[in-house]
């Protein structure tokens, strides 16, 4: 991937939201809703359809098929929660379909739904951070988002990716770089919800 100069911080996040374009939004909520697809088939205990899934993999995204992707995760959330499904996930879990929710609420607008998408999957990369590196005096502060005083490691990582994303749609082009950065960001939720699981367990 190239190296491109960042200024990765809240502001500058914010700043590349703001004055993105719609069809960028649509591409980087996507993105952000890929990321979190496993957790999603983890609360719901069923998986995503193939066909859909494999569309957001290749980011072949546009509002008419943004609409049907929202269906087919609604779908799968709407069964009753077991309580057991998440364990210490739940929060992250819960946070997760919260991004799908939002989007069926009165007076949707993709431009605040994007803003929430990314600052929802920030958190769970924090949630993740506390999860996986527990403190060992107090239990873990949680900060919201745009809130807290430093980022932690996953929390960067995912704040890198998501300034990233967002330069490049802004430049145009990209596409292969774009789907790098999609499917690391699905994997890293995904190697963090199966050793989360795993320490659950031992």
């Amino acid at each position: 991937m190239d190296h491109v100069p960042l200024d990765v911080t809240h502001e500058s996040l914010v700043q590349a939201l703001r004055t993105a374009e719609e069809d960028a939004l649509v591409t980087f909520a996507s993105m952000c809703l890929f990321k979190v697809v496993p957790l999603i088939e983890a609360r719901s205990g069923r998986p995503l359809e193939d066909r859909v899934s494999q569309r957001m993999r290749l980011l072949e995204v546009d509002r008419v098929f943004l609409t049907e992707m929202l269906v087919a995760l609604r779908d799968i959330l709407e069964p009753p929660l077991e309580e057991s499904v998440c364990g210490e996930l739940e929060e992250a879990c819960a946070m997760a379909a919260e991004m799908v929710w939002r989007a069926f609420q009165d007076y949707f607008q993709i431009k605040e739904w994007a803003d929430w998408c990314s600052t929802l999957v920030l958190d769970i990369h924090q949630e993740f951070d506390a999860l996986l590196y527990p403190r060992d005096e107090d239990a873990p502060i949680f900060y919201p988002a745009p809130e807290q005083p430093e980022l932690t490691p996953m929390e960067a990582l995912e704040m890198r990716d998501q300034v990233t994303a967002l330069n490049l749609l802004r430049r145009g082009g990209g596409d292969d770089q774009l789907r790098a950065l999609n499917e690391s960001g699905k994997s890293r939720v995904a190697s963090a919800l199966s050793r989360i699981g795993a320490d659950g367990q031992s």
